[in-house]
């Protein structure tokens, strides 16, 4: 569509959608499309520290802005950027699924007042139509949530770890995702997409019986081969979501499976239940191992109180040293102590 745009109008140089999350009031890079120079990616900020879309989501109109060097003067991230990249005018859409505003979709151009009324009639009739794909995608999505939610709240139940230990760790999935994105070429869909199915990781232990999953002392032999079949009873589960959705085919879905049937494995063929070595790991199940790990040695537990953040870094470096665990998602996760910090803060049992 972009290029479609290009033909009539040249100096439209990106078209941009962000999300909005309302849980966390935080918006979220999700999709673009540059004409050249440095796309905008990995990035977010919150909504009410931005008062002028603010302004948007309450009238429930669009914006013009002829001149940004004039009318963005404040020094925020998405500003700096727009200058960076030299555009000169914008134009920008709100976009809600029913009552609740669910994006922004941005119209840039290297142009100074370029969004005249004859140019905005065009470019509506091709934001109807990015609106309604976007939404198109997001119910089927939603229709792969709502169907994961239920899964959740399943092994929510069955979770033999601390209260908020899922939330926890979906956060620090995200957290690790975000620093690895330019290493291994993850965009903004795809980590949103692994915060969102983190806490399915180990959603097959909804089939391990009790007498297993809630043993306070060690398993034997036998026990623990049973207890490994929480991986392969995990992917059953999600086929048979994926398949009910008639999403085989979906990235989500592929994002989705990589999660639970990969997060046990370890790089020096060690894991279960394939035995995959590093490198044919989904880089996905990597970042959730981390994450999980990370949770587990930092919180307390029934059998062990809560490793500081000194014991926590040693045993995951000694792990990386090892062959274990992916080293530039441990990386990623103790180089961000402030965000480190905020999760086990804001989700604490």
């Amino acid at each position: 569509m972009h290029s479609i745009l290009l033909a009539r109008y040249p100096s439209i140089g990106r078209i941009a959608l962000a999300l909005y999350d309302p849980g966390t009031d935080l918006l979220k890079t999700f999709a673009s499309s540059n004409d050249g120079g440095t796309p905008l990616q990995h990035y977010e900020a919150r909504l009410a520290d931005v008062p002028s879309l603010v302004a948007l989501r309450d009238s429930r109109q669009p914006r013009v802005v002829d001149d940004i060097g004039q009318a963005f003067l404040a020094t925020r991230a998405h500003s700096t950027w727009l200058k960076s990249q030299h555009y000169l005018s914008s134009y920008t859409l709100p976009i809600f699924r029913g009552a609740e505003l669910s994006a922004f979709l941005f119209f840039d151009s290297t142009e100074r007042a370029a969004f005249t009324p004859c140019v905005r009639g065009v470019l509506d009739q091709f934001a109807d139509i990015i609106s309604q794909l976007y939404l198109l995608r997001l119910s089927a999505v939603h229709h792969l949530i709502g169907a994961v939610d239920i899964a959740t709240g399943l092994a929510r139940i069955r979770d033999v770890e601390t209260g908020r230990h899922l939330e926890r760790m979906a956060n620090y999935s995200r957290l690790i995702a975000r620093g690895v994105a330019d290493r291994y070429g993850l965009n903004d869909e795809t980590i949103e997409y692994m915060h969102l199915f983190a806490p399915l990781h180990d959603i097959g232990k909804v089939g391990i019986p009790d007498a297993i999953l809630l043993k306070p002392g060690k398993l034997d032999a036998d026990e623990w081969r049973l207890m490994q079949q929480h991986v392969v009873i995990g992917e059953q589960l999600i086929d048979h979501i994926v398949a009910d959705l008639g999403l085989q085919d979906d990235m989500a879905a592929s994002i989705m499976r990589d999660v639970v049937a990969g997060h046990h494995e370890r790089g020096d063929g060690s894991g279960y239940p394939r035995g995959l070595q590093m490198a044919d790991i989904p880089v996905a199940a990597r970042i959730v191992a981390v994450a999980d790990m990370y949770d587990a040695l930092s919180s307390a537990r029934p059998y062990k109180a809560p490793w500081d953040e000194a014991r926590c870094a040693d045993e995951l470096r000694s792990q990386v040293e090892r062959g274990l665990i992916d080293g530039a998602c441990v990386e990623a996760l103790l180089g961000d102590e402030v965000g480190r910090r905020q999760i086990r803060e804001r989700f604490a049992d």
